[in-house]
Parts: structure tokens; sequence; C-alpha cells
């Protein structure tokens, strides 16, 4: 009898569930056939069409006609291309990705493969146009006659490129002629002659599609359809992250629903036997289980085929709780830490301990006038750029001259302030800050002379004038004054300073700006600041300096000399705190301090890092830890070594030397000796980029690659710079005050603070 109860309910739900989605389908069509009589009672408001089309010859041509405009609109088209990616170095010697792409009446989109639901990027094909940029040969493909080139219809032997590119509108509002350096929004490749032509048909199809009233309309739909469905998905919180490329699949937690309150009601209940209830399971068995006589010894349990939890067959699992277990064990680990630290050297709060650490006994703003001097400097570098560019603009100096002034001045922002770091400035941390800032200061006067003298030498042709335009419309969210800039109206003081205060690398004419200041986020920024510096600051006096004090000590007793015991034991105690401080560092500069920059400034961009905590690829991490940097290199380093025909691979190289040599430099001279571990570090990151690279496309999806990359920076990287380091500063430094202190005893009678009283 409840086998039967059950099927009944169960086919009592089927029939409700078919009927429901019977309903939605039929609403869905008189929908669909009210938007088609409302498109056709247009046109023939128009006049597009007559009322009464009799059957002729003659009528036929002018339906054509009249259906001409609406039939691009239909036409559609959608398959995989070659994308050229313009932000990325080409770490694996290619710059060409495979993307699925779509065309929609008078849109063009891609994404990742023909799986992902969300485009990653649209473009609105709206005043662009369509361009052939011809044809390379396919280097791989096997011909039988390596003599002679095949011919351009054999499939495969060469890759046909084209591009999408925004028109450029004279001042009469029609399209000029355009030259050949236009900056294309789109590049696309196909290895068939034949894809390639009917792909640049369709576009330029659908770009003289876009310019029509129709299409403003149909993007007004589109508008309205999309924001009612962001609404609905907001709504259901479904929406899953993307995975990057070299990057780790999406980890995804569900928000918790909200739960509705229940509050009592004055009012008095009606009958009950009005009503009619209902279960609130949609389940069966769920139902069934509030019933005694639903569960015989006979009941059967085991009903279908399934595997575990945490099998890999399984379905998808929600892994909260196991989430929640490692930041608790996590925590205790860490609380445990600090608790040994406190009863080994005591708490670093306390008044005794507080006198007692090394950095205040040495007063490092003793430093302070050599600091400001070299600040003051890079100020006086800034003005020296702003009039070499100014005479440039005004044609008053040579352009040949005015650029070895340029790179001449920019240099010695960089060099002056590290002779003064070396020479005049003990203090490592208050060095390190100036040198910093000095290096800042050194790649945005780079940048600043490079990129004007672009637009001052594209300026002198009206087809270098029609691209800077073209190029200045894909920067969105600009302020009305920006809006129509142009070279030499960016030289003046106000435009240096901007980006000397902004928190990037790389200048461009005008750069996308925030509507506003928002006060309470610059507020809230700079009290996380506060509590995060406070936190940096802890962690290294109750942490890092005690065990770096015990292993001079340690040394001492071995005469400098260490071994592999003292070298592992170390080696991990640091490993922990050096991957807080690690992080905390990242935060506070790379999003706090960043971000506080950009708020006041009312900076638009503010992309400063990605996903680099996903990073299945060490070349990952490097594109997606440090954008401004990276931004940097592209543009005046990996690009115009390419520009000089050196290849991918030794361009790749000289871009991890250079990164290579600055690291060492913003480190080693603020201590002042010359050590090579943080190079041979950054070195050590080529060979693990071709590992990486391989273990990603061996096993895609997989953490091998991410783990790699922890335990490379996290474990066996960083930890091992700073043992080296600690031995080689502290513990030298420490040996050559003893020395100095045994000079002066025997050359003095009364020593005091290691200073000669009396001889």
């Amino acid at each position: 009898m409840p086998k039967k109860k059950k099927n009944c309910r169960n086919s009592k739900l089927l029939l409700k569930t078919a009927e429901a989605n019977l309903e939605e389908r039929i609403k869905s069509l008189e929908q669909e056939i009210q938007a088609q009589k409302d498109a056709l009672q247009s046109l023939r408001e128009k006049g597009e069409i007559p009322t009464a089309l009799p059957f002729a010859s003659n009528n036929i041509e002018c339906q054509k006609q009249s259906l001409s405009v609406r039939s691009i609109r239909a036409r559609k088209k959608q398959g995989y291309l070659w994308k050229w990616m313009d932000r990325s170095i080409g770490w694996g010697g290619t710059k060409w990705a495979l993307r699925f792409v779509s065309l929609d009446g008078g849109r063009l989109s891609y994404t990742g493969n023909h799986n992902d639901n969300a485009p990653r990027y649209v473009l609105s094909l709206r005043g662009c146009a369509v361009r052939d940029e011809g044809w390379k040969r396919n280097r791989r493909h096997w011909s039988a006659n390596k003599k002679q080139d095949p011919p351009l219809t054999e499939p495969g032997a060469y890759f046909f490129i084209f591009s999408v590119y925004q028109r450029a509108v004279s001042a009469e509002t029609s399209y000029e002629k355009e030259d050949e350096d236009v900056v294309p929004l789109l590049r696309f490749s196909t290895p068939s002659m034949a894809e390639n032509q009917q792909w640049m048909q369709l576009i330029s199809e659908a770009c003289a599609y876009s310019m029509t009233d129709d299409f403003l309309e149909d993007e007004a739909k589109r508008a309205e359809e999309t924001n009612r469905q962001q609404r609905q998905l907001a709504r259901m919180a479904m929406a899953m992250p993307e995975a990057k490329e070299g990057t780790l699949p999406p980890l995804y937690f569900a928000t918790v629903p909200k739960m509705p309150t229940r509050r009592p009601s004055t009012n008095r209940l009606p009958d009950a036997k009005s009503f009619q209830t209902k279960s609130k399971h949609s389940d069966v068995d769920q139902a069934e289980a509030r019933s005694t006589k639903s569960y015989p010894p006979s009941k059967p349990m085991h009903r279908c085929a399934a595997s575990s939890y945490l099998s890999v067959d399984a379905p998808a699992q929600n892994y909260r709780g196991f989430f929640n277990l490692a930041m608790i064990l996590l925590a205790v680990s860490n609380f445990r830490l600090i608790c040994v630290t406190i009863q080994a050297h005591g708490f670093v709060l306390t008044r005794e301990q507080w006198k007692d650490l090394r950095y205040i006994r040495e007063k490092p703003w003793d430093d302070t006038n050599a600091f400001v001097s070299g600040f003051v400097l890079q100020l006086a570098f800034l003005m020296t750029a702003f009039g070499i560019e100014w005479g440039l603009a005004q044609n008053r100096v040579n352009e040949w001259i005015g650029m070895i002034l340029h790179y001449i001045n920019a240099h010695c922002a960089f060099f002056v302030p590290l002779c003064i770091v070396w020479h005049l400035i003990d203090s490592p941390t208050i060095g390190a800050a100036l040198l910093l800032h000095a290096t800042i200061t050194w790649m945005k006067l780079v940048s600043y002379a490079a990129a004007n003298e672009d637009y001052r030498l594209s300026c002198r042709t009206k087809e270098g004038a029609r691209s800077l335009k073209a190029s200045l419309a894909l920067v969105e969210s600009l302020d009305a004054a920006d809006e129509n800039i142009v070279y030499p109206q960016n030289v003046t003081m106000r435009n240096i300073f901007y980006f000397w205060f902004a928190p990037t690398l790389t200048y461009q004419i005008a750069f996308p700006r925030s509507q506003n200041v928002r006060w309470l986020k610059v507020v809230g920024i700079l009290v996380r600041m506060v509590i995060a510096v406070a936190i940096f600051t802890f962690l290294v006096a109750q942490v890092v300096s005690p065990a770096l004090a015990n292993l001079v000590l340690d040394l001492e007793q071995t005469n400098g000399t260490y071994n592999l015991q003292m070298m592992g034991e170390y080696w991990l105690k640091l490993s922990v705190a050096n991957t807080y401080l690690w992080l905390l560092m990242f935060y506070v500069y790379f999003h706090l301090y960043l971000n506080l920059f950009a708020e006041l400034l009312r900076f638009g961009d503010r992309v400063f890092y990605k996903d680099w905590w996903n990073s299945s690829e060490v070349s990952a991490y490097w594109r997606l830890w440090n954008c401004p940097v990276h931004y940097w290199l592209i543009r005046h380093l990996y690009f115009p070594c390419m520009r000089m025909k050196i290849s991918r691979s030794a361009s790749t190289f000289l871009v991890f030397f250079v990164s290579a040599v600055l690291h060492e430099i913003l480190v080693s001279v603020p201590f002042h000796m010359i050590r090579p571990w943080s190079f041979i570090g950054m070195m050590m990151q080529v060979p693990l980029v071709a590992i990486t690279k391989y273990l990603y496309r061996r096993y895609p999806g997989t953490s091998v690659g991410n783990l790699i990359f922890w335990l490379s920076f996290c474990v066996v990287g960083q930890p091992m710079a700073v043992f080296l380091y600690a031995v080689d500063y502290q513990y030298g430094r420490r040996q050559a005050s003893l020395e100095h202190l045994e000079n002066l005893t025997e050359s003095c009678r009364v020593v005091w603070q290691a200073h000669c009283l009396i001889r």
C-alpha cells in the first residue's frame, strides 16, 4: 500500500511539473509572436513594407531591399578563433590564445570555450570596422614540398589575420580613409582562408547594421533584459567566479540564506478547515519519513548506485565545514607559536622588552636629513622632466637632444638616491623606503618620456592624430576635460604631478576617473592600515627578531659556521612568520596603500593585482601579483625588445634578468652589502616557469602547480633568503662592532657605550 501511494504522488508531481513547463513555453511563444507583430507593424508605419503585397516579380526585389537591413541583424556566427593577447608576456613563446567567438547582430564577444556562460569581453560594433591584415606562414604545418611555399588555399598552411578597430570621425561627421597604423580593438586569426573571408563579410555587415536606429532599439531592449537577469541572479546567488588561464578552478562557498522571521499576530485566526495543508518537502521520501507507517521492516534502504561523498566521481559537495576546521587549527597553531615565543623571550609590549629592541636602540630617525634630501632631489628631477618635455613640445629643444636629456634625468633620479642610501643612511628601513620611492620615480619618468615621445611624433601627421584619438576612445570613465585632450595639452605641472602620485607606473594622456572621493572609505582604509602595520610590527618584534638574535648567538658559538641541523631549525621557524609578514606586506601596500591614493586622486582603474593566490604556474603569479610593474615591463622592456627583432624567449629572459637586478638592489643597498641571494632566487624562477607550465598542460585543473608555487615561495625561497641575509648582516655587523670595541679598549682607558672618553 505505501508503494502505491508513493507512485501516485510521484505521478501527480510529474504531471504538475509538466503542466508548469508547458504554460511557461506557451507564454514565451506568445511573447515572441507579439514581438514579431510589433516589429512588422513598425516597418509598415515607416513605409518599408506595404500593407498589401501583390504576387509580382517586381515586388520580390522590393521585398529584398526593404528587408536587407533587417536580414543583417539575423546573421549570427560562432566558432573558435585565435585571439591576439595584447596585455601579457608570451611566456610560452606564443601570443595567440584559442577563444570561442560569437557574432550576434551588432555585438562581437568571446569566451574561453563554448561551455562558458558569461563572455569575457563584449564589443559593440557601432562605429567600428574590420580590416584584413594579411596572412603569416604556419611554421608547424607539414608540407610535402619543403622548398616551395604551399598555396594559400591549403588548410592549415597559413594564419589569416583580421582585426576590428574603431573608426576615426572627421569634423564633417563622415568617416575618413583609415591609415595603416590604426589601433585594433580585437585581433583574430584562423588557418582557413574561407573562414577568414566569411568572418570578415559577416562582421562588416554587422558594423553596417550597428549604425541604424534598429540597432539602438535592440540595444535598449537588451539592456532591459540584462538588468532583469542580473536582478534575478542576484536573488538566486548562483554566480560562479571565472578561472583565469594558469590559475586553479574556482572553489565556491554558497551564501547563507536568510531565514524569514516570524512575528506573532494579534488577529484572530480563521477556521482551519477552510485551508488545505501541503508538505513543505518536495522530496517524497522526506514527506513519508514523518509517518511511522511508511517504514515497514521490508522497506528498501539502498535504492540506487552512488559514490561516496569524498570520491572523485561524486557530485559536487560543500566543504565549508572543513574550511572552518582549517581556520580553527590555523588559529590554534599560531596562538601556540606566539605563546612559545612569549615564554622564551618575554612579551614585547612590556616596558623592559620594548627598551631592549634592537631597532629602537639604533634610532633610525637620525637619517631623516638624508631621507628628506633624497626626496627633494626626486622632486627636482620631476621638475626637470617637465621642463625638458615642455621644451620639446614648444620646439625649443632638438628631438634627439631632448630624449637624451630625458633618459639622463630619469637615470639620475634612480642612481643619486642610491648613492645617498649607500653612503649617508645607516638604517635599512629608512634606506629601503627612499630607494623604493626612487625606483618608482625612475620608472615613472622613463614611461613619461617614452609615452610623450610617441604622442609628439604621432601628432605631426594626420594619420597619427587619428590613431591617437582612436586609442583615447579605448579609455572609459574619463573626465569631461579629458575626453578630447591632445598633445601638448597634457604637458602641464598638474598632469605630471598627478601621474607622480597616481598608483601606476605607465603614463598615458588621460586616466579613468571615479566620480568623487568617498571619505568614509578613506577613513576605513586608514584604520585598517594602522591595524595591519601594528600586527606586522608585533610579529617582527615578537617572533622574527628573537629568532634572528638566537641565530647570531648560535653562530658566535660555532665561530660563524652553521650545519644542516641549525639551518633547518631556523629555516622552519622563519617560514611561518615570514609567510604572514609577506601576506601583510601585500595587503598593506598593494591593497590599502595603493587604494588610498587611488581614492584620494579619483583614479579609476584599481586592479593593482589579480588572483595570484590561485596560480598554477609561476608565470601566472608574476603576471597577476603586481600589475603596475607587469604593465611597465610589457610596454617599456618586452615590446621594445620585440621591435628590435629579439626573440620572445630572449625578451622574456631579459625581463626576468632586469627584475632580478632590481630586487637585489632594493635588498642589498639598504643593508650596505652586496649579496647574490635575491638575484639567484629570481633567476631560479625561469626553470620553475617551464616546469609548472608543463605540469599545468599535462594535468590541467589540478593543484600540483599551485602547491609548487606555495612551497617555492613560502617554504623554500623567502625563508632561505631571510636566513642568509640575517647571517650576513646581523652576524657580520656584530662581529664588526666587537672588533671596534676591542680596538677602543686597547687605546682608551674609559669606554662608555662604544665611545672613548679618556685615552
